[in-house]
């Protein structure tokens, strides 16, 4: 049994059709990159498997279990958890208080603390800044907290929203090398949203690929930044057709 499938799963927002019939599925500790042009879904798929936004047609299931139609807090309990586009910090509470925010679904309370200091001992600067006003911190700061909140609901899949977005390319490296240390130490399950073939290629999984809403393609991230897929995706044409 996967850890999340999404059948046929269909998204509106008014009239406008955001995912037509989506279906994949993704393996208990897998690492999976959902790539396409601006505008192919890949954000709506991430808010529609967590809650954040309604299906109109399919289902997700997180280890077999049915959650569309669930609230948001409840698919969170059952190990779901999003790091969203642009962070969407607390930016006048500080970074532990903004920590602590992701604890609020947890029954654990023993472990919370040992958690805390496992995100400062993965993201240093955030333990040297804890006081800090999280709106103070730099963008790529920004980021390790957004995926700190995140580990702190005690995730079994955890999905990031473009966690390189209009970082510096060192910043970015850092930011991966840390995500793919918590998978193996914390046995998650990754569901990335990422625009880079090479970065993909690089970090190593799987990697499908939306186009107006549908899924046109999926294989290994490497095979396809050597192949150059990412062009029939953006362009709907093979890399071998001409311009």
């Amino acid at each position: 049994m996967s850890k999340l499938g999404v059948f046929d799963v269909s998204v509106r927002y008014g009239k406008v059709p955001a995912l037509t019939d989506v279906s994949l599925q993704i393996e208990e500790g897998e690492r999976v990159f959902i790539s396409g042009p601006n505008g192919a879904g890949k954000s709506s798929l991430l808010k529609a498997i967590c809650g954040a936004v309604p299906t109109t047609h399919g289902r997700i299931e997180i280890g077999g279990m049915l959650v569309a139609g669930r609230p948001p807090e409840a698919i969170a309990r059952l190990g779901m958890t999003m790091v969203p586009e642009g962070r969407d910090i607390f930016g006048t509470l500080t970074v532990e208080e903004n920590l602590r925010v992701g604890t609020g679904i947890r029954r654990d309370r023993d472990a919370i603390e040992s958690d805390i200091d496992e995100i400062y001992e993965n993201f240093p600067i955030l333990g040297e800044r804890r006081q800090a006003n999280a709106g103070a911190l730099s963008g790529g700061q920004q980021q390790m907290l957004a995926i700190g909140r995140g580990l702190m609901t005690n995730p079994k899949v955890m999905m990031v929203d473009e966690p390189s977005l209009g970082l510096a390319p060192n910043i970015v490296d850092q930011v991966y090398e840390t995500l793919i240390r918590l998978q193996k130490d914390r046995g998650l399950t990754l569901v990335i949203v990422e625009q880079s073939s090479a970065r993909a290629a690089r970090v190593g999984g799987r990697m499908v690929l939306l186009r107006g809403g549908t899924v046109v393609d999926e294989g290994d991230a490497a095979e396809f930044a050597e192949r150059d897929l990412l062009k029939e995706a953006y362009f709907g044409q093979s890399a071998e057709e001409p311009a």
